[in-house]
């Protein structure tokens, strides 16, 4: 393989980046960070290759916690000096004229607000589906099997106002409750997937598209134990900081849209972007580039206001740990929750590592999906038959430990992705799907004035939440034609 440097200059430490995240990550020649960020040269090829390499690095460390293996990464991608640029406080207007559609001049936050939004939007659209199979299951039956799914979506609300979080902290307003945030089913995830998802009953076939939802990026997991008893630096010239035509926010947009496949993947991608941006911020402020997390971790685009920052005792919810947002390390604490509870945390089926609890740890959603979907839990089954010599097993290896009893005729026989439109002509379905959709945009509302600094709102979010749920019932229990009964459609409420 070759490698594509500017103006190579010592060779990269391939060995100690090998060693810093092997365990995940194969380690190719490719660009420098560095040339990544500045060089406006470089061909479109060149510098998807090392978005996908670098993102996936430096993701995998920072995610990871590998804090002294990122500084030793950190160091090596930005070794050479940049002595031929000023900062851009220290550039002429002229100059700074020169520079305006390079990376280091693009203004952050239109660009992390479509992405950041995008990440609301994701989390957005899981929770009315696994709302309307959870309120579908008729009261008294498939106890265990509702008690998977409400979690789940608890922790998904929650996964959404740390995604606000993490807006705030940029100084970016999020937005949960206007028509363009909210989902409208049947819909695809913003994402590069190939199924839809919508509002259904609790059946196998909804449970099946929950799985896709949460599907893991990484092929094996760590099988759970059986108890039989129970790349280098470059040197930048001058001339080098010119017009780059990648790093705008369509081309971002359509990176993420074609090489993202799961929200693991997004998240990565998002981290990285963010951690781009914060990079430029130093350079900017410093003139140099940082050496280390903790240059990194702190100012830059962290200029929010702490005070809209929701902080776990004003959460009310009973899923998941809350975490604010003030700096590069919160980001990164928010990340790894939403991909620990939605894929699993260090490899494992579990949301976070089950050796921190005496009595193990709660699944992360793909795995707690199977589990409802194969009618088996995972802990004390026997994955020997599906384990390699490293004692990994295909993440599709369904569950084999205790039964899990699933009575999946017993869920009212709702009409796939109802809308009010279907009401029109009952009054009385009408006005009951239309408060259920005020009551859900209540909750919304909610939620938005909390994120505006406002945390003491977010208690109307638990009567909201007991409210919709017996009015998704009143509309379940009644027919709309022969065949099928009526159901909640989330829908924005009309005038």
């Amino acid at each position: 393989m070759r490698q594509r440097l500017i103006n190579k200059a010592e060779p990269q430490d391939n060995n100690l980046l090998r060693s810093a995240f092997a365990k995940n990550t194969i380690v190719e020649d490719a660009i420098s960070l560095q040339s990544l960020l500045f060089n406006s040269k470089i061909s479109k090829e060149d510098w998807i290759e090392g978005l996908k390499h670098h993102s996936k690095t430096l993701t995998s460390l920072l995610l990871n916690d590998q804090i002294e293996e990122f500084n030793k990464y950190l160091s090596a991608q930005f070794k050479a000096e940049i002595s031929e640029i000023k900062p851009i406080s220290e550039l002429s207007v002229k100059n700074t004229s020169d520079l305006k559609n390079g990376l280091e001049n693009l203004d952050y936050r239109p660009i992390l607000q479509d992405l950041l939004q995008t990440a609301i939007l994701i989390e957005h659209s899981t929770i009315p589906p696994y709302l309307t199979a959870l309120y579908s299951i008729k009261d008294g039956t498939n106890i265990l099997a509702s008690q998977i799914i409400r979690s789940v979506a608890v922790e998904e609300m929650l996964h959404m106002i740390m995604v606000c979080n993490v807006m705030n902290a940029v100084s970016i307003q999020p937005s949960v409750n206007r028509p363009q945030n909210y989902p409208s089913y049947p819909m695809k995830l913003p994402m590069n997937v190939d199924f839809f998802v919508g509002l259904e009953t609790f059946s196998s076939n909804s449970i099946a598209t929950f799985i896709a939802i949460e599907s893991p990026s990484s092929p094996l997991v760590k099988a759970p134990k059986y108890d039989h008893e129970i790349t280098s630096s470059g040197l930048l010239s001058k001339s080098a900081v010119q017009e780059n035509n990648f790093w705008t926010l369509e081309n971002m947009k359509d990176f993420m849209m074609q090489n993202v496949h799961t929200i693991g993947e997004y998240y990565d991608v998002l981290f990285f972007y963010i951690v781009v941006f914060q990079i430029i911020a130093y350079y900017k402020e410093h003139g140099t580039l940082p050496q280390n997390f903790k240059e990194l971790n702190t100012g830059g685009i962290f200029t929010g206001d702490p005070a809209k920052q929701i902080r776990p005792e004003q959460y009310y919810g009973s899923g998941g740990k809350l975490h604010a947002v003030e700096a590069l390390a919160g980001v990164i604490a928010v990340f790894q929750e939403i991909k620990g509870q939605g894929e699993g945390a260090d490899d494992s089926i579990f949301d976070v590592d089950p050796s921190q609890f005496e009595e193990g740890a709660e699944l992360a959603h793909y795995f707690r999906f199977k589990e409802v979907f194969h009618e088996h839990f995972y802990v004390g089954g026997n994955y020997e038959p599906f384990m390699d010599e490293n004692g990994m097993m295909p993440v599709t290896t369904p569950p084999v430990g205790k039964a899990l009893p699933v009575d999946w005729s017993a869920a009212y026989p709702m009409k796939p992705n109802p809308k009010m439109a279907d009401y029109q002509s009952n009054p009385q379905l009408f006005a009951q799907g239309k408060a259920f959709n005020q009551t859900y945009k209540n909750l919304l509302d909610a939620i938005q004035a909390a994120v505006e600094g406002n945390a003491r709102e977010l208690e109307k979010s638990i009567m909201y939440m007991y409210a919709l749920k017996e009015q998704a019932v009143e509309l379940m229990k009644q027919p709309l034609n022969a065949q099928q009964n009526a159901g909640p459609t989330f829908e924005y409420p009309a005038n």
